[in-house]
């Protein structure tokens, strides 16, 4: 993303982790991903293991999120707003594919575990392309954690 992200880090919830609250990523990955310092990360525990956890920066009027959830036997697929274009060594049946509001996102499974990787942004100047091949990056990431 463009521009620097000026703010403090802002604890809304945890998942029960010492210092690391959102299991498949941290607050530097998330960082380095939406281009400045994270605002706030949210962690919401759904049932058992499954969790989502949403990462925002700030820098003015222009805001970047990232979004991750696991779900167990789910399918997030139901969420693309495009046809899905299939991904190769990002577990099974990995797709990318743009959300709403200007985001772009990958969903997938690693084995009995569906998951969701969404980047967010109000920079309309961003190219969808861009956002993708994030969100592409990040699911990797993601994957390989639940793997």
């Amino acid at each position: 993303m463009r521009g620097k992200f000026v703010s403090g880090f802002v604890l809304f919830a945890a998942f029960g982790l010492a210092g690391q609250p959102c299991p498949w990523m941290n607050a530097a990955t998330a960082e380095g991903s939406l281009g400045g310092k994270i605002d706030a990360v949210k962690v919401t525990a759904k049932s058992g293991d499954d969790a989502a956890c949403f990462f925002e920066s700030r820098n003015g009027p222009v805001v970047a999120k990232l979004e991750i959830e696991t779900e167990m036997n789910g399918s997030f697929a139901g969420r693309c707003r495009s046809e899905a274009a299939p991904l190769k060594a990002i577990g099974t049946s990995a797709a990318a594919c743009a959300g709403d509001d200007h985001s772009e996102m990958v969903v997938g499974r690693v084995r009995d575990r569906a998951f969701l990787v969404r980047i967010r942004t109000t920079d309309r100047s961003v190219k969808s392309a861009d956002l993708r091949e994030t969100a592409r990056k990040l699911a990797e990431q993601v994957a390989g954690i639940l793997f």
